[in-house]
């Protein structure tokens, strides 16, 4: 199914937005007075789910520059958790296609695998370099909001992220002119 090249550029685009808009979010100096323990990973699950719903619209490069850039704006170890889901993200993207034909739960399931790997991962490797470790309970609690939002995340972009081939496109208008 051939994709039109200005609906993957727009949906590039529209992943590049919200990702600066995710990244940016947290640095608004905004007080609220709600326990910050409980956000998931927004930026994760809609990598993720992206990459679950369409690997060909976001690539290794543009996840690496995404990442790169929260982990330089959110003061994290430049590159730890960049590297981390970048090869996660290329582990699901690889299995995507196993995914389309089968029940919800078992994408949800091997997602929420990779979602506690990518923590547990980034937790091990900050304590073996010693470096400022994130307290366990709180990396514990961010990943299971993590797990437990990706349905809604992947309800929310499932319509967008169809893919609609030239043969719908020449379909659609022979339908619209008779």
């Amino acid at each position: 199914m051939n994709e039109l090249p200005n609906r993957l550029l727009r949906l590039r685009c529209i992943f590049l937005v919200m990702a600066i808009f995710l990244i940016m979010l947290p640095t608004l100096p905004i007080r609220a007075d709600f326990n910050h323990i409980f956000i998931p990973d927004l930026l994760l699950i809609m990598t993720f789910t992206w990459v679950m719903q369409r690997p060909d619209v976001i690539g290794p490069i543009t996840i690496t520059i995404v990442f790169l850039f929260a982990d330089f704006i959110l003061q994290r170890p430049p590159g730890l958790w960049a590297v981390i889901v970048l090869l996660a993200a290329t582990f699901l993207g690889m299995r995507s296609a196993n995914f389309k034909e089968v029940f919800f739960i078992y994408e949800w399931t091997t997602v929420s695998v990779i979602i506690v790997f990518c923590y547990l991962t980034q937790y091990i490797l900050m304590r073996l370099t010693f470096l400022a470790i994130y307290d366990l309970k709180l990396l514990t609690t961010t990943a299971l909001t993590t797990i437990f939002f990706y349905p809604v995340f992947t309800w929310v972009f499932r319509p967008m992220l169809k893919k609609q081939g030239l043969h719908i496109k020449k379909k659609l208008a022979t339908e619209v002119s008779e």
